[in-house]
């Protein structure tokens, strides 16, 4: 796991996010946001497996705590 996907997992989550928020201001379906929150958990799911992957590779450092 390369700090890149990583990274690319974790912009793809936050534009999900993003997407759906939108979505919700512009007054879209419930199943229209039901849709864009499923695909947001994906990507969360997806991005927590990266994250531990990424974290158990690179010796046990937790890149959220490095700053």
């Amino acid at each position: 796991m390369s700090f890149k996907q990583l990274q690319y997992a974790e912009k793809r989550m936050h534009k999900l996010w993003r997407d759906m928020v939108v979505a919700g201001e512009r007054g879209a379906s419930p199943i229209e946001l039901e849709r864009l929150y499923d695909a947001y958990l994906q990507a969360l799911q997806s991005y927590l497996r990266y994250y531990e992957t990424y974290r158990q590779e690179s010796g046990g450092i937790d890149i959220h705590r490095c700053a």
